[in-house]
């Protein structure tokens, strides 16, 4: 049987403990709320890159030859030696063409992916009927500009 005396001291070592066990909580809940509401300033920085140039090479006129008056279709290689992948938004003509060949702006779209190898882009080409003797059997240039822009789709 517990004596009186016993009864008495368990009740106040209880309540210690209670009140031990809160004043603890209230604490601890105030230092983790200081710690997860701090806060400070500063600023990043980065460097963006320099976009380079498309990789442009001719082909040759893919469907027979040019004669005056008729059309055929001339080929230019394109690649892509960006780190990040591109689209051929168009391909103009670079000033005037030798024999009278020219070609009206095409707008592909054609996607490169990044660093990519020459993708071989088509479009048609006209020689005037106009083209002088001198042009016969001769290997004729179309000056080019090929525009790209970053990204897919765009």
């Amino acid at each position: 049987m517990i004596s009186f005396r016993e009864l008495v001291r368990r009740r106040y070592v209880r309540r210690g403990v209670i009140v031990l066990a809160v004043a603890t909580a209230a604490l601890g809940s105030g230092v983790a709320y200081a710690a997860w509401t701090s806060s400070g300033t500063g600023s990043a920085t980065t460097k963006a890159g320099t976009a380079l140039a498309p990789v442009v090479t001719g082909g040759a006129v893919t469907t027979g030859v040019l004669y005056p008056g008729t059309s055929g279709n001339a080929v230019v290689t394109v690649a892509n030696p960006n780190p990040y992948p591109v689209t051929v938004t168009s391909i103009a003509p670079n000033g005037a063409g030798t024999c009278g060949v020219s070609f009206a702006e095409r707008f592909p779209g054609t996607q490169l992916a990044a660093n990519s190898a020459p993708v071989a882009i088509t479009f048609s080409v006209s020689m005037a009927s106009t083209a002088p003797n001198s042009c016969q059997g001769a290997s004729i240039d179309v000056p080019v500009v090929v525009t790209i822009a970053s990204g897919t789709g765009a």
